[in-house]
């Protein structure tokens, strides 16, 4: 019993082959190429059970020109706080207003491309 904890537990922590993963394609970001006045929405993501959502902060306002991965906004509730990235490179065109509560699928900015 004690060899078939041993080696799940070996499965379960192993880091043999970590940096090949790290390096995988499917672990790189892309950034999604937005044309030049091209608008996208930023959307509410699932978060799963998380209930309750607000939007707490914005770090970018109408005019600002963001990069991909940008920190663009921290949305939260009681028990998370999320960072939401921009997958694009673009000016913010619209925000909604902090503190506001929020759904999944809800839209809350909106970018365009330059």
């Amino acid at each position: 019993m004690i060899k078939i904890i041993e080696a799940y537990l070996a499965k379960l922590f192993d880091t043999n082959g970590f940096e090949n993963r790290a390096d995988s394609k499917a672990n790189k970001f892309t950034p999604l190429e937005l044309k030049t006045g091209e608008v996208r929405v930023f959307v509410v993501p699932d978060l799963g059970n998380e209930k309750d959502l607000v939007l707490d902060r914005w770090n970018v306002k109408v005019g600002d020109r963001v990069k991909p991965q940008d920190v663009i906004c921290e949305i939260g509730n009681r028990n998370i706080v999320m960072e939401y990235e921009s997958a694009s490179e673009g000016k913010i065109i619209w925000i909604c207003e902090k503190k506001i509560a929020l759904t999944v699928g809800d839209v809350f900015g909106k970018i365009e491309g330059i």
